[in-house]
């Protein structure tokens, strides 16, 4: 049997665990129209590795250099996420080749999970999406008050997990999170990358 190549790993949740860039560009969207002001689709995917305050902030500042309009970027935190928290059930769905390679790994390896996400965000998309059961260890921006790309989310995960650092790996979608990991000293893998999703496949058979 071949030996796992690493003490823990640590799965981001949107985009990477699961299928949620509709939740969170309908939530985001709805409030930014509620205050008169949508956004499109290709501008939120060139920043949905953003945390929800960062986002709102690049929104904010956008619509006033364009349109000399100011949004409410609190009344948009706090409207997107209930928004998401209320239809993350419904909406959210794993990624199927990362969701199958947690699986392989729950109760072999130390797993847990990093998200930009607000707690009841991650907690709502991980059921809706069937893994909530997979991982002990869940750690969030609102456990460390520090987005990707600051390392904090993953150092946090890291530790409670008693793992090293250096011998983690984290699995990302985003610029910002795989950034976060390797300032964590950690091994960042990007499943947006073909060659990485075979590379689990050949992990789950360990």
């Amino acid at each position: 049997m071949t030996r796992f190549p690493f003490n823990a790993v640590i799965f981001d949740v949107d985009g990477t665990l699961a299928l949620t860039a509709d939740l969170h560009f309908d939530a985001f969207n709805a409030a930014a129209q509620a205050q008169g002001y949508g956004m499109t689709r290709a501008w939120y995917d060139l920043r949905k590795g953003l945390d929800r305050v960062a986002l709102t902030e690049a929104l904010a500042r956008d619509v006033m250099a364009q349109a000399g309009f100011k949004l409410d970027r609190m009344q948009m935190v706090e409207a997107s996420l209930e928004l998401t928290i209320a239809h993350a059930r419904e909406i959210a769905v794993e990624n199927p080749p990362i969701a199958r390679f947690a699986r392989s790994l729950s109760g072999r390896v130390p797993i847990a999970v990093g998200s930009n996400a607000e707690t009841p965000v991650v907690l709502a998309v991980l059921d809706g999406a069937g893994l909530s059961s997979l991982f002990e260890v869940v750690v969030t921006v609102s456990d460390t008050g520090r987005a990707k790309p600051d390392p904090a989310i993953f150092s946090l995960a890291a530790q409670r997990l008693g793992a090293d650092p250096t011998q983690c790996l984290v699995l990302e979608d985003s610029d910002e999170g795989l950034a976060a990991a390797r300032r964590a000293g950690m091994i960042a893998w990007d499943v947006r990358d073909p060659a990485i999703l075979a590379q689990l496949d050949g992990l789950e058979s360990f």
